[in-house]
C-alpha cells in the first residue's frame, strides 16, 4: 500500500465516520421530538433505530483507529527497516544536524554577548 492510497483510505474512514455522526444526530434530533409528541410504541421504534445508528459510529470510530494503528505500524517498520539497513548514513545525518543545530545556537549566544 502507498502513502497515497494510505491517505485515500483514511480520508474514506473519516468521512464514514462524519457520516454515522450525522446519522446519529438526526437520530437523536428525531428521538427528542417523538418523545415530546407521540406514543411510546412509535418512541421504541425510534429509540431502537438510534441504537443500531449509535453501533454503527462507534464500529466506523473502532476501524478508523484500527486502519490508524496499522499505518502507524507499517511506518515504524519501515523507518526501523531503512534505519537499520543504512546504519551509517543515519548516524552521519544525526551527527550533521546536531553540529548545525549546535552552530545555530552557538551563533546566538555569542551573538547576544557582544550586544
Amino acid at each position: 500500500m502507498s502513502f497515497r492510497t494510505g491517505n485515500r483510505d483514511i480520508a474514506d474512514a473519516s468521512k464514514h465516520v462524519k457520516a454515522s455522526l450525522k446519522e446519529l444526530i438526526a437520530g437523536t434530533e428525531e428521538l427528542l421530538r417523538s418523545t415530546a409528541t407521540q406514543s411510546g410504541v412509535e418512541v421504541d421504534s425510534v429509540r431502537a433505530r438510534l441504537k443500531r445508528q449509535l453501533e454503527a459510529a462507534r464500529e466506523q470510530a473502532r476501524e478508523g483507529e484500527r486502519m490508524a494503528v496499522e499505518r502507524y505500524q507499517r511506518i515504524s517498520s519501515a523507518t526501523d527497516g531503512y534505519v537499520h539497513e543504512n546504519a551509517w548514513k543515519t548516524v552521519g545525518v544525526a551527527v550533521l544536524l546536531g553540529v548545525l543545530v549546535g552552530a545555530c545556537l552557538m551563533s546566538d549566544h555569542w551573538r547576544g554577548r557582544d550586544e
